[in-house]
């Protein structure tokens, strides 16, 4: 970010993206029961299930479109729009390919499942209609999916996200007057299609309006292309399962080897982490296509700047996020889901909850490593937690119970932040001590909202309380937060327009890919 437009612009989007990612959350908290009331548990039993089936169609992506984002960041900076024209052709193909392969698996998946989810929705002759067109609109989305990326390597952030907010007021209010109307499965697909459709056929006239000479065309797609797609978007898409097998092994394992009840104590607490992370790496994700823009434009500098500033800013973020996963877990927990959750989830709320801070850091650190293309390491390193996680997951639930899961989660997910981040520092040639300094001000100022907390004690299990006791922490917090960064950017100035940054050799040389 080489000027204060693009730092300003860069900012709004983060801001932005984030804003409509939240608020998808908040819909997915307040919907959850009121559909569950609305639709009986049955039939919301049936939309979990399927929606758990299709979640491991969006595998079928296969990192196309982590790469499809690098590449028009990339391009769009050179002005290749030859370049750029012919990515975006050759993905639109995969991304065609794979919603073909869904349909060709997913019919006799759900043909074979219909039988028995419709006997347990009482006999509903929704369901199977219902899940086949959820299966279409999965496998059109795929080759959808070109526009939002493409919006998202132009750093489009703020358009995509007013699109996707108005989709989601949308979608809310026809899944309301439909089952408030009686309305089942059915139509219930048929509004969530409908609106999906529109969302991405405005995406795609944003991107036409942004790009006017944006072309498709299979004459485009040429193997060079291909290979770059294939030398990307292998590493990207062993990352994106190495993270969905740590997501959901414990979950499973816990399901088939411990008593009835505690699945429900363990994917409780790593829900509330895994929001918490999940709202935070929204914001990182935006650094991808900066840093593509800046790696073609040769300003390594400002790649560096954007790591530690980045780094700098998501702690300010997730520290007290953090603190408070701790503080106020326990009574959070007895006033959303029930007192049993507190002896039955907390425990392990703690243990996982001890990773946050380094996750949200090592997501900033793998976002630069995405917009550089050095995903090899990157990707193996995530096999690697992946599978020594379901190791100690499988040596630690017998002994120690969903307590054990916890730390079989938490451990490998420390060794691997530690290591990426290591090697984002190694390509970026950013020495400890540089690191080790944008962790110093978050850090520090993030003591006071914990003692604030910690004077007051415990609030009462109700929202109000503790909404009110969290308020008291974080307001002197965000006042003093903004006041050292004032100061900060004052002294930079002061002292030459600019915080100086140590000339280093150009990173990585000679292993782009």
């Amino acid at each position: 970010m080489s000027s204060p437009r693009s730092r300003t612009a860069f900012l709004i989007g983060a801001a932005s993206n984030w804003l409509a990612f939240a608020a998808t959350l908040a819909v997915a908290f307040v919907l959850t029961p009121y559909l569950i009331d609305r639709l009986g548990k049955p039939r919301y039993d049936v939309w979990c299930v399927v929606e758990s089936v299709l979640a491991y169609f969006t595998l079928l992506d296969m990192g196309v479109a982590a790469c499809l984002v690098r590449y028009v960041a990339k391009h769009n900076a050179e002005q290749n729009r030859d370049g750029l024209n012919r990515m975006a052709s050759a993905c639109l193909a995969l991304f065609a390919a794979a919603g073909g392969v869904a349909l060709v698996i997913g019919v006799p998946v759900l043909f074979a499942m219909a039988g028995t989810l419709t006997a347990k929705a009482d006999g509903d002759p929704g369901v199977l209609p219902f899940m086949l067109l959820m299966l279409a609109n999965l496998a059109v989305t795929l080759p959808l999916s070109v526009f939002p990326s493409i919006l998202d390597g132009l750093e489009r952030y703020t358009a995509k996200s007013v699109v996707r907010l108005l989709a989601l007021a949308a979608r809310v209010t026809g899944m309301v007057a439909v089952v408030n109307d009686g309305g089942g499965l059915w139509p219930l697909a048929v509004v969530y299609t409908a609106v999906n459709l529109t969302e991405h056929a405005v995406m795609a006239g944003l991107c036409v309006r942004f790009l006017p000479g944006l072309r498709f065309r299979p004459s485009l797609v040429d193997r060079a292309t291909l290979r770059d797609v294939r030398t990307y978007s292998v590493d990207a898409f062993l990352a994106m399962l190495a993270g969905r097998v740590t997501v959901q092994t414990g979950a499973i394992l816990v399901g088939l080897m411990l008593p009835a009840g505690q699945v429900t104590f363990f994917a409780t607490s790593a829900r509330l982490v895994e929001y918490a992370k999940s709202l935070l790496r929204t914001i990182t994700t935006t650094l991808t296509p900066n840093v593509a823009a800046l790696e073609a434009r040769g300003d390594h500098a400002a790649i560096t700047r954007l790591f530690l500033t980045a780094t700098r800013w998501v702690l300010y973020a997730v520290l007290p996020v953090n603190v408070g996963l701790v503080l106020f877990g326990g009574p959070f927990l007895r006033r959303w889901v029930g007192e049993e959750f507190v002896a039955g989830s907390y425990p392990a709320l703690v243990v996982l909850s001890a990773t946050l801070t380094l996750a949200v850091a090592q997501s900033a650190a793998s976002r630069i490593l995405y917009g550089l293309g050095r995903l090899r390491w990157f990707a193996r390193a995530a096999l690697a937690e992946s599978g020594v996680n379901v190791l100690l997951t499988l040596a630690l639930i017998k002994p120690f119970g969903v307590t054990g899961v916890a730390t079989a989660v938490a451990v490998p997910n420390v060794i691997f932040c530690v290591l990426v981040i290591g090697l984002t520092c190694r390509e970026l040639r950013v020495s400890v001590t540089e690191y080790v300094v944008a962790w110093v001000r978050p850090v520090g100022l993030t003591l006071i909202p914990a003692a604030v907390w910690l004077a007051i004690g415990p609030p009462a299990a109700d929202y109000p309380s503790i909404t009110a006791e969290v308020l008291a922490g974080l307001v002197p917090y965000v006042v003093l937060v903004v006041g050292a960064e004032i100061i900060r950017r004052s002294s930079a100035w002061s002292a030459g327009g600019r915080r100086p940054v140590p000339v280093r050799p150009p990173f990585a040389a000679g292993r782009s890919r």
